[in-house]
């Protein structure tokens, strides 16, 4: 995924040298919408000793995903740091707030925060690779939601669904991260327990010429999981 550093720098097993842990700098924007001052805590730094299988960090990373995706408390705009520096005719505000009015009695957290990111992307017709990654940010802040597991799994399978369309749509010039974005696809299929889709879409990860070193051997390993139906969502 093009903005995301650890779709491209993806390692499994990686030991980090930085000797602290997470830190952020408050930063403050405007909603591009009312003008409401949004809050974020953009991170300075994080302590890192490698990945899951579906390639959130881990480590002493604080609320690193927690802080990529903030929102409005007035109109409920939400969206990355770079969404909030932008500008909106008159006649796109209003649309925005007609769309995020269905949103006003919703009791939002931050993984919800992430869907209504992700919808409002798409509403707006942005890349599908950035819608995706809305909802796979989401679906990382329910891994340990016992009591949410079909709201994770909704997201981990619109995650694979735009990923999908982004593919389609020919969004990825550079060849060498279509297996990684083949195989996290694969992922998202098998954490939701399709094995037949995730089999196939592992396939094709491993099958590409261009795969990246690491694809082979950890694709091989999920691609087991998925013919043993296996649907572990802790790793």
């Amino acid at each position: 995924m093009k903005n995301i550093i650890f779709l491209t720098a993806f390692i499994l097993i990686v030991a980090s040298n930085v000797l602290y842990g997470h830190t952020c700098s408050k930063m403050e924007v405007e909603c591009p919408i009312d003008g409401t001052t949004v809050e974020f805590c953009v991170t300075m730094s994080m302590t890192t000793h490698g990945n899951y299988f579906d390639f959130q960090q881990q480590g002493a990373i604080g609320i690193h995903y927690e802080e990529l995706i903030n929102r409005c408390p007035k109109c409920n705009y939400s969206g990355n740091l770079q969404d909030f520096d932008t500008t909106f005719t008159k006649e796109e505000k209003n649309k925005l707030k007609q769309f995020l009015s269905k949103y006003d009695t919703l009791i939002i957290d931050d993984a919800l925060e992430c869907k209504l990111a992700g919808d409002i992307k798409e509403f707006l017709g942005m890349a599908n690779d950035e819608i995706s990654n809305c909802f796979l940010i989401g679906s990382y802040l329910l891994r340990k939601d016992s009591e949410r597991i079909d709201f994770r799994k909704e997201l981990q399978s619109m995650t694979k669904d735009f990923l999908i369309k982004a593919l389609q749509n020919d969004e990825y010039k550079d060849s060498s991260i279509i297996a990684s974005i083949n195989y996290l696809i694969a992922e998202m299929y098998r954490r939701i327990g399709n094995f037949e889709q995730s089999i196939i879409y592992y396939d094709k990860a491993l099958t590409d010429p261009n795969k990246q070193d690491w694809v082979q051997e950890v694709a091989l390993k999920q691609k087991e999981m998925a013919i043993k139906k296996d649907d572990d969502n802790d790793i």
